[in-house]
């Protein structure tokens, strides 16, 4: 290994554990949030910091100064006429995107703390959704106006368009630093400041362990419950490879460093070096998930055994033999997929997606038999039944305070940011978007080319790799909604679901795999061209639905909220009649 691979390896660890790390935070303020708007109370929005307004409005100006002062500085540089037009595309994009997100902006704080001038007062009388909506009319003229630009007037209109935009960014910096009150500034963040607080009071708390717990055992609990979870993601790759130019010595490093592949083409020829981003590009890919995720029941049969309780116990026992029944059901339902991918490397299931069909097109059973199975492995309500608070107050972690708490309660979050990621790998197309492949946006149907835009390797890359991620934060989102969704389950219900339910219709989901797969290898030629052309449709499909599905998302966050409290029982309405009952100081 040479010096750069050594970095590069070193470079996709830390993105990979920043990513997790991070997003369990974040995740943790979702689910006490989503808990607070279920049960109508305050939730963890009380942490606050208050700071001097000059303090606030430098942090408000900075990053837009900044950005600013870097768009104008990219204008004064030499532009060759293919940088140039990437530069005129990019910057005709960010100002449209400053322009109408400042003026949503500005409308939302003009219609909550009333408009400080003449031209708030106007623009507080349009609907917040009419703005979004013409941005986003305006990123698609933009796109076609930057098309019809001729190549050689393109070096200056990229300049004209980044001078532009760096004069946007300050001037939106400078008038949001002006909306800043006077005096002290309460920051909150959308409470995700109680997620700091929370890991800090943790780090203090005292470590307590039982009088009659085993020491060892009972510390190392913690870490093989999280150690799992952190290193099933080394081999679910969050980008496509990247292709390094070779310098002519065959020598990969910092001698002469070389550069990223300007264009590559659809087969990936690269005559230089190739990197993975994936941590570990392993030949048993998904074997080796399933291999690591199972080392987790150690830990929670260790922390239950250690603790020197009856309900820890039970909970180790629970969470035993759950986790083993529901692996069996886990592995079984993607045994189609392999059928179909004729690989187990996770990179190869992604790049079989990018070439013909997302995987819950082509096994939609298999997916939320899958999902099922993903969620009782993840221990999570509804199959929360080793932690069951009503039940067994808190189960394998109940005799665990401080730090070591925090570990489990950590691990569980990796857990399921992980849990996202691989259905996202296996399902959901990994980091492939449709319709975009590794030289551009190639819209096909079969044989009929619809259109091409031609991308560099860079944009392409960042672009799966932001892909990637923000579907797994979806996905993410999509399994905390399920715990403020359904009730928890009994646990004799549970291990009836997985031996009776899950793992006969994982049997027959891979036998009907199997002759369906037999008969496409047997079939003519018109048929599979066929089923490529649907394969395609499925692309389409995607992309417009997904593009409907954002709209729709920021739309609906746009709405003006309009809360109606219901009294649905008969307490409530003796509580109403009766004059209405008193709030506590604390309602959270």
């Amino acid at each position: 290994m040479t010096v750069v691979e050594l970095a590069l390896a070193i470079v996709k660890i830390l993105i990979v554990v920043m990513f997790l790390l991070n997003m369990a935070a974040i995740a943790t303020w979702a689910d006490r949030r989503q808990g607070a708007m279920v049960q109508d109370r305050v939730g963890p929005n009380r942490a606050v910091v208050y700071l001097p307004s000059m303090i606030v409005r430098g942090v408000v100006f900075f990053p837009p100064a900044l950005l600013g002062a870097l768009a104008v500085f990219t204008a004064t540089r030499a532009m060759p006429a293919p940088v140039a037009v990437e530069a005129l595309v990019i910057g005709a994009q960010f100002a449209v995107f400053v322009t109408w997100l400042g003026l949503l902006v500005f409308c939302a704080a003009a219609r909550r703390g009333g408009p400080i001038n003449a031209a708030e007062e106007a623009l507080a009388r349009f609907d917040p959704r009419s703005i979004f909506y013409a941005g986003v009319m305006a990123h698609v003229l933009a796109f076609f106006v930057t098309q019809a630009v001729p190549l050689s007037a393109a070096p200056t209109a990229a300049r004209v368009v980044c001078v532009l935009l760096g004069a946007l960014l300050v001037v939106t910096g400078a008038y949001t630093a002006l909306r800043v009150p006077e005096g002290k500034v309460a920051l909150r963040l959308l409470g995700t400041l109680h997620a700091a607080a929370d890991a800090i009071k943790m780090i203090w708390k005292e470590d307590f362990i039982p009088p009659k717990g085993d020491r060892l055992l009972h510390s190392l609990a913690p870490l093989l419950a999280m150690f799992p979870a952190l290193v099933t993601f080394a081999v679910i790759p969050f980008g496509d490879k990247l292709c390094f130019e070779d310098n002519g010595d065959g020598v990969f490093g910092f001698a002469d460093l070389p550069l990223l592949k300007r264009t590559v083409d659809q087969a990936f020829t690269c005559g230089g070096h190739v990197a993975s981003l994936q941590v570990a590009d392993l030949n048993v890919g998904i074997l080796y998930i399933f291999a690591m995720a199972g080392t987790g029941i150690i830990g929670a049969a260790l922390a239950g055994w250690a603790s020197d309780n009856k309900f820890s116990l039970l909970g180790g026992l629970r969470a035993a033999s759950q986790m083993v029944s529901y692996e069996v059901a886990m592995g079984l339902s993607v045994v189609g997929l392999f059928m179909i991918y004729s690989s187990v490397r996770l990179g190869d299931m992604v790049q079989w997606q990018a070439e013909h069909a997302w995987g819950i097109f082509v096994q939609p059973f298999a997916f939320f038999l899958f999902l099922a199975a993903l969620a009782a492995e993840t221990k999570r309500i509804p199959f929360d039944q080793p932690e069951g608070e009503s039940e067994i107050v808190s189960g394998y972690f109940v005799e665990y305070s401080g730090m070591k708490f925090g570990m489990f309660m950590t691990g569980e979050y990796v857990e399921l940011i992980t849990s996202s990621a691989l259905l996202v790998t296996l399902f959901f197309g990994g980091y492939h978007l449709p319709f975009l492949d590794r030289d551009g946006i190639n819209v096909v149907f079969g044989e009929t080319v619809l259109f091409q835009y031609k991308m560099t390797h860079l944009a392409v890359s960042l672009t799966y790799a932001l892909a990637f991620f923000g579907k797994t934060i979806l996905m993410t989102w999509v399994q905390v909604f399920f715990r403020w969704t359904l009730p928890r389950f009994r646990y004799d219900q549970v291990m009836r679901l997985g031996w009776t339910k899950l793992l006969p219709l994982t049997l027959v989901n891979m036998m009907v795999t199997g002759i369906v797969v037999l008969a496409v290898d047997s079939a003519p030629e018109g048929l599979r061209s066929g089923l490529q052309v649907a394969a395609d449709v499925s692309h389409a499909v995607v992309a417009v639905g997904g593009f409907a599905a954002v709209v729709a998302l920021i739309a609906g966050l746009l709405e003006p909220i309009d809360r109606q409290r219901t009294l649905a029982s008969t307490s409530a309405r003796f509580a109403a009649a009766a004059g209405g009952t008193k709030a506590s100081p604390q309602q959270a």
